[in-house]
């Protein structure tokens, strides 16, 4: 198949975006890791220091290492740095947010919480990092581990638990399906890169119950759940996060848990293992279901952010994530489908591509984090742009194998024995 993700001219114009994004993303190195970075390349140093968005920055500049871009090795030493001190609260975990007030110690933020989004980001940086040639993130990786035996997995259920109050200790009973995603995807990272299977076990525990709960919703996915993944009605008390309603759907998150299904049943296939029968059916209705409510050709095009229980647009607006996601998703079932149905898969990751590049970069290496039904930009959630790394993967993708994932590929690329600075 002539497929876009083959086509050279495309690879060249992703990795001039890539090295673009990652000079763009450098301008948030802060005292202590990663700042929020806003739209004119600022950092935004009177907000605290957010562990998620610092780590999956952290993240980038491993990627960037591998590929041999000077001066990648040291942000990431920089981020690992926060990491193992700043971030570190006094029981061992980490906090989510923090103020720093010196280049080696902060101080948390009032009503402190210890977050499993922050956590699963520290996890892929740590994860990134070893990859990239650091010693010093093994030993991390390890600590981070340890903290989700004893904080975040909740065997019972073969998910990860969301928060807890870091003063009382005490567990929110939300679970977010966003966060299990997010979680599937650095544990696949973390076993690449420690070869300690616990990591893909997990991670394929997560996407088995990704594939229970969307099969009893009919793949439309809602991002809110109580403790035992029931849907949070309509009506609960939760408040709407990043404009995400209990009960509205998210087709993004449909895209991506087709692309990591897709994804673990191509590594269960690599090893020679059992592919679950369920594994190609679910990923292709999770497909199908985010394409059918998501994309439109209203106003600018593109796909959508959320829709209401009765199906109707909730939250307009078009987030990078969900298109870079929907072209990942795209490229990864292409793969494990049919070939009638992979050549159908290309058009719909060409014109993803296309759509990002039309509406959600303001120029290259500059993604727009949030666009408006007329195409303006849109700053409901993002008032910036300091998220590089869902953009990164997809760039850095390419026609790479997809049994492993875009860090693993690019650690075991030739473009790896390149990188600067190994070990530092």
């Amino acid at each position: 198949m002539n497929a876009p993700w083959n086509n050279e001219d495309l690879r060249r114009a992703f990795d001039a975006d890539f090295d673009a994004l990652v000079s763009f993303a450098s301008r948030s190195k802060a005292r202590v890791g990663f700042a929020f970075l806003r739209a004119d390349g600022q950092a935004d140093l009177g907000r605290p220091l957010d562990a998620r968005i610092s780590a999956r920055m952290t993240h980038v500049f491993a990627l960037a290492q591998m590929r041999g871009i000077e001066g990648a090795a040291h942000l990431v030493s920089h981020g690992l740095a926060a990491m193992k001190g700043p971030l570190r609260a006094a029981d061992g975990s980490w906090y989510a947010e923090a103020v720093p007030t010196s280049e080696d110690s902060a101080t948390p933020v009032p009503h402190a919480l210890l977050m499993q989004r922050a956590q699963s980001a520290m996890i892929g940086a740590a994860a990134a990092a070893s990859m990239a040639g650091h010693a010093d993130a093994a030993d991390l990786l390890a600590d981070l581990e340890r903290d989700q035996d004893r904080r975040w997995w909740d065997p019972t259920t073969g998910s990860v638990r969301e928060q807890i109050d870091a003063a009382s200790g005490d567990r929110s009973p939300l679970r977010r399906l966003s966060t299990n995603l997010d979680t599937a995807q650095v544990y696949l990272t973390a076993w690449e890169a420690t070869s300690q299977r616990i990591w893909f076990d997990r991670a394929r525990a997560i996407l088995r119950l990704v594939g229970e709960v969307s099969a009893r919703l009919g793949f439309a996915l809602p991002d809110f759940y109580d403790e035992e993944w029931r849907p949070l009605p309509a009506s609960s008390d939760q408040g709407p996060i990043e404009l995400i309603r209990p009960a509205d759907t998210v087709p993004g998150l449909g895209f991506k848990a087709a692309r990591l299904i897709g994804q673990v049943s191509a590594i269960l296939g690599r090893m020679g293992e059992p592919i679950g029968p369920w594994m190609l059916d679910t990923a292709t209705a999770l497909y199908d279901r985010a394409i059918a409510d998501g994309w439109t050709d209203q106003g600018v095009g593109g796909i959508v952010y959320t829709l209401d229980p009765a199906g109707a647009l909730a939250a307009p607006e078009r987030m990078h994530w969900v298109v870079c996601e929907a072209a990942s998703a795209a490229r990864v079932l292409a793969e494990i489908a049919g070939p009638e149905r992979a050549e159908a898969l290309a058009v719909d990751y060409a014109r993803a591509v296309a759509w990002a590049d039309s509406h959600a970069r303001a120029g290259v290496g500059r993604w727009i984090h949030e666009i408006a039904p007329d195409g303006s930009v849109s700053m409901r959630v993002w008032e910036g742009r300091p998220d590089a790394l869902t953009a990164a993967r997809m760039l850095a993708r390419g026609a790479t194998p997809i049994h492993l994932t875009v860090t693993g590929a690019t650690a075991s690329s030739g473009i790896a024995a390149t990188r600067e600075g190994e070990g530092e």
